[in-house]
């Protein structure tokens, strides 16, 4: 799931994760976000930190109370503190401007591997 109030990144996220066989579900609202994770229906969550219409780190922390969830902060500081803050509030990931689409993706695969394999799986 992709969360987001900014239309033109949320496409060109929606894009390359669809183009790469990943089905997504776009939020602008941190309140659908929270449905659709109460639902158990997201696989992973992707947040662009403090857009217009949600704070990244209220809704981190919303989310981690529902669900186990993998989450990415997209953020928009490169001062390491406001990546720490989010691995303490509960995300699994934060990535900068300019954002690394190739990043991204080996991320999104990363949690997926780590959060889909059966605890017999584990090493």
């Amino acid at each position: 799931m992709l969360v987001c109030s900014d239309l033109a990144m949320t496409d060109n996220l929606a894009f390359v994760l669809q183009h790469s066989g990943f089905m997504t579900v776009n939020t602008v609202e941190s309140k659908e976000a929270l449905v659709e994770v109460g639902k158990g229906s997201p696989d992973i969550v992707v947040i662009r930190e403090n857009s217009r219409r949600l704070n990244g780190d209220e809704l981190c922390i919303r989310i981690r109370e529902l669900s186990d969830v993998p989450i990415i902060i997209l953020g928009q500081s490169e001062e390491e503190v406001a990546g720490v803050e989010f691995l303490e509030m509960g995300a699994d990931a934060y990535l900068t401007s300019p954002l690394s689409l190739r990043e991204l993706l080996a991320r999104v695969r990363s949690l997926l591997r780590r959060s889909q394999a059966s605890p017999s799986q584990s090493p």
